[in-house]
């Protein structure tokens, strides 16, 4: 009775009925609602901005910018938006675009010269350059690594890029596949620079901030650099807030209400006050579906720069048209979500990392109440098509064959998923999390745990998707379903022939780079799993994630699978490896380590 009572007591309000145009009790529930949920995650600052059509209905921000100088978040604080940078370097090329500058479906090679890829893909080195068009870029489609991470966290000049990756192998086959690359985007930065003259922040300042009036905007410097810039929080602890070298894929500083400038010039197609910064049909192009042909994206829509399906999360309410981006990092969060038929919008940026769990579902929360404020029905219903997120009776344990057909190693952005038939029954293991897959009422894998045998423990995403492996064009892929839709979660990979250059490698690696210690990666090791060679990032010796290293000759092994993180091209060196322009020198070597 009494964890019954504590809990009617504890719980939130709920969000209020809203009438037509009722703005006010919005407002009034998210000012008490923005509180609570901070303090619950430990979020130190967080800003929020709403739109509709033209009028920026609110912009609040709440905490503390920075702790220790007792400076508040206004609606004025600016934040790292990260991978929103994107929205913003995406419209710029456009621009150029528009001027003749630069050619959508050019190769990036006619702007950059020096600029060249190798691919495992192609036979022809020409055909390969040619496939690396700055559309694909745009939208995640030219199959190049997600980073570059040599130098990253310096403030080295765009425009030397791309002679210092020229030669980078492709990760995946371009035009083929989505997967997110932030070098992508910096090399897009260089282009933009080539192509007018002028450096990344001149132009952007020039072409789109300037105009639209977004005067606390700025892909540079730091949060030391200007008063009225938010310091980054991970884990409670303030963060260096180091230089951005990828300008374009990462570096914009704003703040939400500038950001809502931006929102309400794509509402006026293009028009901002008295000027026409972006054409109509510039718009209509960034936010057209550009991978529909691409069955391994599955449900996940990608324009140019603009997310158009939520790839995973909660629909806003299925049928509704969504535009939409996120950026998670340990020291800053930033998500920006637009219904671009009804003219809404939600921006929320925080100085912390745990600011995501409080931006996912708010955004959501909060776009349905301004859809009632619209005139749109207060409840909805739930998508038939995605079952209960709960444990029920139903739920059984594969059969035998099913077992069998499921057991084996999967190559996923995460790490390796690791599903083994033990006792009559299917376990899998994913980054340090070892739990039970069932088949639910529906037919689809659950995973599940329970603490002595009896209580559920809560797996977070993983325990509320549905699970299974599916046939993909010859490819045997382990999808995830939630939400109603469809998306790739990892590659099965069997175990090949593995030759003795390559089983020599075994071992414990060090970063050779200067700004090692910048990156949370300063060593790696390399061991035998099951006939597998596993290569595996340490931090203070601990393996933070592993993956499946697949030799192609004896130079080169890929790290095997499909998306993000996957695919990049690891070479032997004398006495060490490198991947991504880092350089590791072996430490210590085991004789053929087996775990």
């Amino acid at each position: 009775m009494l964890l019954g009572s504590l809990g009617c007591n504890g719980q939130p309000p709920a969000p209020p009925t809203i009438g037509r145009g009722d703005y006010a009790s919005i407002i009034g529930y998210l000012k008490q609602h923005i509180p609570r949920e901070m303090a619950e995650h430990r979020v130190p600052g967080l800003s929020i901005a709403l739109v509709d059509g033209q009028e920026l209905i609110w912009a609040r921000g709440f905490g503390f910018a920075d702790r220790d100088r007792g400076l508040q978040v206004t609606e004025n604080t600016a934040f790292r938006a990260g991978a929103l940078s994107q929205l913003l370097t995406a419209t710029a090329v456009m621009q150029l675009v528009e001027q003749g500058r630069l050619q959508l479906d050019a190769p990036l090679q006619d702007s950059l010269r020096e600029f060249y890829v190798r691919s495992r893909f192609h036979q022809d080195q020409n055909a390969a350059d040619q496939a690396v068009t700055l559309r694909r870029l745009l939208s995640h489609q030219a199959g190049l690594p997600t980073e570059y991470l040599r130098d990253r966290y310096t403030t080295q000049a765009l425009g030397e890029l791309p002679g210092k990756v020229s030669g980078i192998w492709l990760n995946n086959c371009p035009g083929t596949q989505t997967a997110y690359s932030n070098l992508g985007y910096a090399l897009l930065g260089a282009a933009i620079e080539r192509s007018s003259g002028l450096d990344f922040e001149r132009q952007l300042q020039k072409s789109l901030l300037r105009p639209l009036g977004m005067s606390q905007s700025s892909f540079l410097g730091t949060s030391l650099a200007q008063p009225y810039r938010a310091r980054g929080y991970a884990d409670g602890l303030g963060s260096a807030d180091e230089p951005l070298r990828d300008l374009s894929a990462t570096g914009l500083w704003s703040s939400p209400r500038d950001l809502s400038r931006f929102v309400r010039m794509l509402f006026a197609q293009g028009h901002y006050k008295d000027r026409q910064v972006l054409s109509p049909a510039s718009i209509k192009e960034m936010v057209r579906a550009q991978n529909n042909g691409n069955p391994l994206d599955f449900d996940c829509q990608v324009g140019l720069g603009w997310y158009l399906s939520p790839c995973g999360e909660e629909w806003v309410r299925p049928g509704i048209r969504t535009w939409q981006h996120s950026a998670v990092g340990s020291d800053f969060q930033a998500r920006i979500s637009v219904l671009p038929e009804q003219q809404l919008a939600v921006i929320v940026m925080s100085n912390s990392g745990s600011g995501e769990a409080v931006a996912r579902p708010l955004v959501t929360k909060v776009l349905r109440m301004l859809l009632q404020a619209h005139g749109a029905p207060g409840s909805q219903k739930r998508d038939s098509a995605q079952p209960q997120e709960r444990v029920t009776a139903r739920r059984r344990v594969p059969e035998a064959a099913d077992r069998q057909h499921l057991a084996g190693f999967y190559a996923t952005t995460w790490g390796v998923l690791r599903i083994r038939d033990q006792g009559q029954r299917l376990f899998g293991e994913l980054a340090g999390k070892r739990f039970e897959l069932l088949r639910d009422e529906q037919g689809w894998l659950r995973a599940q745990k329970k603490f002595l045998g009896v209580w559920l423990q809560d797996l977070g995403d993983l325990g509320q998707v549905q699970l299974d492996l599916l046939n993909v064009q010859g490819r045997r892929v382990f999808t995830a379903r939630r939400h109603g839709q469809l998306l790739a979660m990892g590659e099965r990979v069997d175990p090949v022939p593995l030759p003795d250059n390559w089983l020599s490698t075994v071992g414990t690696y060090q970063a050779l780079n200067e700004d090692a210690a910048n990156t949370a990666i300063s060593d790696i090791s390399i061991a035998l799993e099951d006939g597998f060679l596993m290569i595996r990032s340490l931090q203070q010796g601990r393996v933070t994630t592993d993956y499946i290293l697949a030799p192609m000759d004896n130079a080169h092994a890929v790290i095997a699978g499909q998306g993000p993180g996957l695919g990049d091209t690891v070479r032997r060196q004398i006495n060490g490896i490198s991947v991504l322009g880092y350089s590791f020198k072996r430490s210590y070597t085991h004789q053929y380590l087996r775990f």
